[in-house]
């Protein structure tokens, strides 16, 4: 039900921009579906680290920009496929789901600075343990043209989060510090459509506990700007 819910919100938020680019000549609006086929290791003092299969995160991604060079931006993945981790004690299976509102200021030269809230909302399939990731985030983009159709872009956030953990009736909190580095190339095929090939690696750390969670691997979008 959340997971419907929130491609609800995702949905009324796309037709809403669309409604404003219209409107709005000065409005530019796009959206777009995202994908992270990537895996999960976790690490923590006193016992040996822990990696999954190959998992991916679907979703979709849509933006607004106005025409003092502010944008606002909504993102929201889910996982395609649990992780799994094999253990002696046996198969641990992990679903995932994210969303991120940001809000940003565009300078010129393709570089862009924005804040935000990031959500990150981890759950076992057979405990029902949850782990919540939740808090602001700063982050840094910015992107190179190399011709008319072809670009390379970076990206970097640094994510302090809030980390609760849900035993049941029980509840554990800790602060996780974190960050997460992204690039690729992206290229576009007429103005309004555009497709990136990318690698994203993300990591977080528990202030008390000491765990270490690092996601990596490769990332594929695709944009629509609408006009």
């Amino acid at each position: 039900m959340k997971r419907i819910a929130s491609g609800v919100v995702v949905i009324v938020f796309l037709l809403s921009m669309h409604g404003a680019a219209r409107a709005e000549e000065t409005v530019k609006a796009t959206a777009g579906l995202k994908t992270w086929v990537n895996s999960w290791k976790k690490e923590q003092p006193g016992a040996e680290s822990m990696k999954t299969n190959t998992s991916a995160l679907v979703g979709w991604t849509a933006e607004a920009e106005f025409s003092n060079r502010v944008f606002v931006g909504i993102s929201y993945m889910v996982g395609a496929f649990d992780y799994i981790f094999d253990r002696p004690a046996g198969t641990l299976e992990v679903e995932r789901n994210d969303i991120d509102v940001v809000l940003g200021y565009r300078f010129k030269h393709n570089v862009d600075v924005y804040t935000g809230y990031r959500s990150t909302r981890i759950e076992e399939e057979v405990t029902k343990v949850k782990v919540t990731l939740s808090g602001p985030l700063l982050g840094l983009r910015g992107s190179v043209p190399l011709n008319n159709t072809l670009s390379i872009f970076g990206e970097l956030i640094l994510l302090p989060f809030i980390n609760k953990a849900t035993y049941g009736v029980t509840e554990e909190r800790e602060t996780a510090l974190g960050w997460f580095g992204g690039a690729g190339v992206r290229y576009a095929f007429t103005r309004q459509i555009a497709v990136a090939l990318g690698y994203r690696y993300e990591t977080t750390k528990g202030k008390h506990t000491r765990v270490t969670d690092t996601f990596a691997g490769a990332t594929f979008d695709a944009v629509y700007a609408f006009e």
